[in-house]
This record gives structure tokens, sequence and C-alpha cells, in this order.
């Protein structure tokens, strides 16, 4: 059974970001890119954002008995394969898992115009998840053992 309440608290920490990334693309491109306070912060919100996509979904593979991910992309690989995403959905979230990977190991040479480019491109993708979290969790029955 979905610990729905666990899930509750990731995906409103999860919504937080995805506003504080919405104010960050109010910067005009070169401000974003020129201002380190601006895209240092965009850096860290859009890292978090990441991590907490990603803990979401670790969440329901571990409490729906799913195969265990090797990998951080094979995080929506796994719920794609249990009907939580759709295949569209899945390519662009195996994208931003790369991404997190990108901006916890290469942060010394992150390429800021990338980063400023993904607080653009990402809100709408990790918002399409969390709706279809959240259809996936209201379809599952109270005192199920599993997730169908």
């Amino acid at each position: 059974m979905v610990d729905k309440e666990r899930l509750a608290k990731c995906i409103r920490d999860l919504e937080e970001y995805l506003v504080r990334l919405g104010q960050l693309q109010q910067y005009p491109r070169e401000e974003f890119l020129s201002d380190w306070r601006i895209h240092e912060l965009a850096d860290r919100q859009l890292h978090l954002a990441l991590e907490t996509y990603l803990t979401v979904g670790e969440i329901l593979i571990s409490e729906c008995g799913w195969r265990k991910p090797d990998t951080y992309a094979d995080i929506p690989r796994i719920l794609h394969e249990n009907k939580v995403i759709g295949g569209q959905l899945k390519d662009q979230l195996v994208t931003l898992a790369r991404l997190r990977n990108v901006l916890v190991h290469d942060y010394l040479s992150l390429d800021h115009e990338r980063v400023y480019q993904h607080v653009h491109a990402d809100v709408g993708i990790v918002r399409e998840f969390i709706d279809a979290v959240r259809e996936f969790v209201a379809a599952q029955p109270l005192d199920s053992d599993g997730c169908s």
C-alpha cells in the first residue's frame, strides 16, 4: 500500500520548488546568466526538484514492490512499465534524471545557459509527472498490500 501521506509531503515540496523555478523564469536570459545569485539559485532549485521527483518515484517503486532501479534513469522506466506514466513523459523524465547527475557531479563546469533552458522547459514536465502520480495513487485501493 502506498504511504499517501509521505507521498503527499514530497509532492507539496516538489510543487514549492516548481513555484520557485517559475519565479526564476521571469528573469531575462542575460540577467539570469550574468547574475551568479540568480543562476546559482536556479541550479539549486532545479536540483531539488529533480531529486524530489526521483524520490516520489522511488517511494512508489519500493512500496509497490516493483523491480529495483539500477540508475536514476531507471526510475521513470519502471514507472512507465507499471503504467504510472506514459511513454513520452518517461522519455522526458529520463532526460531529467540524467540532468540531475550533471547538476550533482559536474557542478564546476555547469553550463548556465543549459540550466536557463531547463528552468523554462522542465516545470511543465514535472507538473505532468505530479498529475500522473496523483491519478495513479487515487486509483489504488485503500486496503491493498501492493499496487495494481
